[in-house]
């Protein structure tokens, strides 16, 4: 019965396939690339075929963990050595066509170093960067590969690598608002401490940067709101029919994304709204009357929870990889009120 996959699996298998598909070979069905030890891909002397061995052999923490908990996405480093086995073919010998293959491998990570990827239904993103193999290192590291003689490799860095819990945790929902009280007494007592919604400043996205961040607020009726919060079935929440304002550079493309919580899934994302283009340079609050608004509808009435919403934008980076740019979010959240 074959090991069932694993997230680390998945990762390697795909950085394999992007290989196998970046090579620039005449025939690339003739280049297979391995997943294994160098000595368990080196070629027989009836092999035809070229060979390229990807050795994933020392798994490290990112180094962004120490607070992480069990049930929560681990992210790792791991060392690869990619070593081509190539056979002749007249009247190219295998030495040359093993330069040629390192040399194929080094320039598809060059061109492409950063890939996205999909694992068990979560999107990461991944980054392979070269590095230096010593001598010492080189010499101990071929040694453990029995009689297979050393062939030009490169080492290189991918991360970072999940590692998928197979019972996540659920996040924790968002704190909407801070609150201070203060007691002169020195007994208990049961008075609540009241918060409101933060203020919402004036806000105006400097549309200098190439990477600028939209600004979002909600305006229900008069007011701008960054929070929220109504208890289920409430008059309030039935009267609240909030539009969201959305500030940056004027004819730029956004949508609009909800993420909403409960108890049970934790945090889900819903599918983006349709593009719409922004209008309004900044966000002040003393200026509601001539905002350029558009129409929200709450993910969920009728059960507590929180939703997020968010203005998004995309930007496509100078190595042709598409960025998602989120504004500051924007908090409901809905409660039950205890009898």
């Amino acid at each position: 019965m074959p090991v069932g996959l694993s997230s680390l699996s998945q990762v390697c298998r795909n950085l394999a396939q992007q290989v196998s598909a970046g090579i620039n070979a005449v025939d690339r069905s003739r280049v297979d690339v391995l997943l294994g030890t160098p000595a368990a891909a080196a070629p027989a002397d009836t092999d035809t075929n070229h060979r390229l061995n990807l050795f994933f052999f020392r798994f490290e923490p990112s180094g962004f963990d120490a607070d992480l908990l069990p049930g929560e996405t681990w992210l790792l480093r791991m060392h690869c050595l990619a070593t081509p086995f190539c056979v002749d073919e007249n009247p190219i010998p295998a030495g040359e066509n093993d330069l040629r293959v390192i040399g194929e491998v080094l320039r598809h990570f060059h061109e492409a170093p950063v890939f996205d990827l999909d694992v068990d239904g979560d999107s990461f993103r991944i980054q392979v960067i070269f590095l230096t193999l010593g001598l010492d290192q080189l010499n101990q590291l071929w040694s453990t590969q029995g009689d297979t003689p050393y062939r030009p490799s490169a080492l290189f860095e991918v991360s970072l690598a999940p590692v998928i819990p197979r019972t996540p945790a659920v996040p924790a929902p968002l704190a909407g608002a801070l609150g201070l009280g203060i007691r002169a007494r020195m007994d208990a007592g049961t008075e609540g401490i009241v918060a409101g919604p933060p203020e919402v400043p004036a806000q105006a996205p400097d549309t200098s940067r190439e990477d600028w961040l939209p600004a979002l607020c909600l305006v229900d009726g008069t007011r701008c709101l960054q929070s929220a919060a109504f208890a289920v079935g409430s008059p309030e929440l039935a009267t609240f029919a909030p539009q969201a304002w959305v500030a940056g550079d004027p004819g730029s493309q956004v949508s609009l994304r909800w993420e909403r919580w409960d108890a049970a899934t934790g945090w889900q994302a819903d599918p983006p709204s349709p593009p719409f283009p922004v209008l309004d340079a900044a966000i002040d609050p003393d200026d509601v009357a001539g905002a350029t608004l558009q129409a929200v509808t709450l993910p969920f009435v009728g059960q507590p929870g929180q939703m997020v919403l968010y203005a998004e934008r995309s930007v496509q980076r100078f190595d042709g990889v598409t960025l998602t740019l989120r504004s500051n979010p924007v908090l409901v959240s809905l409660y039950t009120v205890a009898p």
